[in-house]
């Protein structure tokens, strides 16, 4: 089981910056496992949600996703530290999926994890810490704002 402690080294081992975007690096990403496990901070990913389903909905769900055939890997990107100064959790702004199933099939894992849609790339860069994508697989996003 990963704890607090093994999140925040795996995010500063990567040498993570409050985005400010003049350095032009990407966020952090991290496992499921990483972020999720002792995670009860439902601030902590889709924040914006009406009716926050907990952190639990998301874990099992993208659980699921990653154990398809299909499925590469599936991370999470760290985006906001903030609320750990007052013991919280980091805060996530991305999942990051890569895969080789249809666009029709993504858009469907966005739809059930109540995302605003899924698109092809990473958002601020692809951080080096994903692993390269097999023959026919490409990296998808997906947010909740």
């Amino acid at each position: 089981m990963a704890t607090r402690d093994q999140l925040l080294r795996a995010i500063f081992d990567q040498g993570f910056r409050t985005p400010d975007w003049r350095h032009h690096q990407p966020p952090p990403v991290v496992s499921l496992e990483l972020f999720f496990d002792e995670n009860t901070d439902n601030e902590s990913i889709a924040v914006n949600l009406p009716d926050h389903p907990g952190v639990a909905f998301f874990y099992e769900r993208l659980k699921r996703i990653r154990a398809r055939m299909d499925v590469q890997a599936v991370l999470v990107n760290i985006y906001d530290m903030e609320s750990t100064i007052h013991g919280g959790w980091p805060y996530a702004e991305n999942v990051h999926i890569l895969t080789s199933a249809p666009e029709a099939t993504i858009q469907s894992w966005a739809e059930e994890l109540r995302s605003d849609g899924a698109w092809e790339g990473w958002p601020y860069g692809q951080a080096a810490a994903a692993p390269e994508a097999q023959e026919s697989y490409k990296w998808w996003s997906l947010a909740w704002d």
